[in-house]
């Protein structure tokens, strides 16, 4: 009687050439998923393009949350300089791996508000979610002897030579300048890294005035080291709620609007950019978090990534078309 070919060496063989076989195949054919489940496997950092203070302050609050929310250490890296361009263009050249995001507000970087602008936020940077929304503050010395904005604009009109403001990006230029040709009266601008410098500067009266995001300044304001006579959003700020808008000190239809948001390099795959996203919505949803934006007189927004760059597109739209009103150019 002949040999039975389920018990042959060759059946056997056979046998583990397909499970070996089987084995590759399903290696191959989970690696995807298996890499994509590993990410975030160090690591994170955000590139803040201002220097300490303002909103740096704002992106540490919100890299700690994302932390617990992607079981990793998230870096604030400052990279200052050219209102922000430098620490962008620094960002977009990183690996498109979700380790180097960039936090930003939308409208700094648009080609009425930096001279010779050749980098494209919206091409080199893809959103990963528009954190809030808010406006700027006109700022001036708690020693400077005036209370509210038109005592402001009278002061500055009799002393035409001596009043200084400040700017950190292309934005707070262009308000300063809009300010300046609606309410007419001069100022000269003086560039600043960030806020700290900022308030550094107002409080010892090196400059009279400043327009910048109020979260670094709330206290300093309640102190009365700085006085603050206008915000910029259409409705008053929920941290400075004594403040008057601009359409309130009789400067209608201005406003000094922006977002803040966090980006990534263009061509980061979009189950990290997703991954992303979704911890950061998580975060937004922190009763910390959402009373800390409060207080710095922003409105949470969250939401999927192309709320953000819809908001960003929007505000590039609002100062090239502030800029054409005044015939502004960057120098």
């Amino acid at each position: 009687m002949g040999r039975s070919f389920s018990s042959s060496p060759f059946r056997r063989r056979r046998s583990l050439v397909l499970a070996a076989t089987g084995a590759a195949l399903t290696g191959i054919t989970s690696w995807p998923a298996a890499a994509q489940g590993t990410y975030p496997d160090k690591p994170v950092r955000i590139v803040v393009p201002f220097g300490a203070g303002g909103s740096d302050s704002l992106a540490r609050a919100l890299g700690e949350r994302l932390g617990v929310q992607l079981n990793q250490a998230v870096i604030v890296d400052n990279k200052p300089g050219a209102a922000a361009l430098v620490g962008t263009e620094y960002a977009a050249a990183q690996p498109a791996d979700g380790y180097t995001i960039l936090f930003l507000g939308g409208g700094s970087l648009t080609p009425v508000l930096v001279k010779d602008l050749k980098f494209n936020l919206l091409r080199s940077m893809r959103p990963i979610v528009c954190v809030a929304r808010g406006g700027m503050t006109l700022m001036v010395p708690g020693t400077l002897p005036v209370n509210n904005f038109r005592e402001f604009v009278d002061y500055a009109k009799k002393n035409p030579d001596k009043v200084n403001f400040s700017y950190t990006a292309g934005s707070i230029l262009l308000a300063g300048e809009m300010l300046k040709s609606r309410a007419g009266f001069q100022a000269t601008p003086i560039p600043y890294k960030g806020s700290t410098q900022v308030a550094t500067a107002l409080i010892s009266g090196e400059i009279q005035m400043g327009i910048d995001v109020p979260l670094f300044y709330v206290g300093m304001i309640k102190e009365g080291r700085i006085k603050a006579l206008a915000h910029g959003a259409s409705e008053r700020s929920p941290s400075l709620p004594e403040v008057p808008t601009l359409a309130e000190v009789g400067v209608p239809d201005l406003t000094f609007a922006f977002s803040f948001g966090f980006w990534a390099p263009a061509t980061t795959p979009e189950s990290i950019v997703k991954r992303l996203n979704a911890a950061f919505n998580e975060v937004l949803k922190d009763p910390d978090i959402r009373a800390r934006l409060a207080q710095a007189g922003v409105i949470p927004v969250g939401g999927a990534p192309e709320v953000h760059s819809a908001q960003v597109a929007a505000e590039q739209r609002m100062w090239a078309q502030a800029a054409a009103a005044i015939g502004y150019k960057p120098e």
